[in-house]
Formats: C-alpha cells, sequence, structure tokens
C-alpha cells in the first residue's frame, strides 16, 4: 500500500499535466509542407541531370570495353585452341599401391 501511494503521490501529478497538455493539442491542424518553399523544381533538374550523365557515361564505357574485348577474346580462344592436346586417360582405380601394398594402409592409419 505505502509503495503504490508513494509512486501515486509522485508520478500523479506528472500525469495530470501530460494529459491536460494532449487535450490542448488536439485542435491543431498539422503543418503541411509547401511546394514553395526551398528546394523547387530547379534542384530535381539537377538530379536528373546529374544522374542521366552518369547513366550515359556508363552505357559509353560498357559499349567500349565489349566492343574492343571482343577482338582480345578471339585471338585468346584462337590461341588455346591452337596448343596441341594429348588424349585424356583416366588413372586406374583402385590405385597401384607400394612394393609390399601396405603403403596405402599406413597413410591411412597415420592421416587419423
Amino acid at each position: 500500500m505505502f509503495a503504490s501511494r508513494a509512486a501515486w503521490q509522485r508520478c500523479g501529478p506528472l500525469a495530470r499535466q501530460s494529459l491536460h497538455r494532449a487535450q490542448l493539442n488536439r485542435n491543431v491542424v498539422p503543418r503541411r509542407l509547401m511546394s514553395s518553399g526551398p528546394g523547387g523544381s530547379g534542384e530535381n533538374f539537377l538530379y536528373v541531370v546529374l544522374c542521366g550523365g552518369a547513366f550515359a557515361g556508363a552505357v559509353a564505357y560498357a559499349y567500349r570495353t565489349v566492343a574492343t574485348d571482343h577482338a582480345r577474346f578471339v585471338v585468346r580462344v584462337s590461341e588455346i585452341d591452337a596448343r596441341p592436346k594429348s588424349d585424356w586417360k583416366p588413372r586406374p582405380w583402385p590405385p597401384k599401391s607400394g612394393e609390399n601394398g601396405n603403403e596405402l594402409l599406413v597413410l591411412l592409419t597415420l592421416n587419423r
């Protein structure tokens, strides 16, 4: 009982004040931002110019890179194709062991 009474005496006036202030602000119309304020349409035009220029530069760079690298790509592929190729032969399975046949067993026990 004492704890709740002490809390009510301490927090009661603050609660009453905040409720009273909330009722006062209920009839206030919220502020609306008007387009005639700072940051008008000229600022948007600047963003359009900057973003459009960056996009055009990126497209030009990508086109130039793809167009010039095509010849280099063809040369590299022809060099790779010109290399001598040996026929692929699979390794025998199971792998051949050493002279006495215990080499694989020794490797397996050492890796534990």
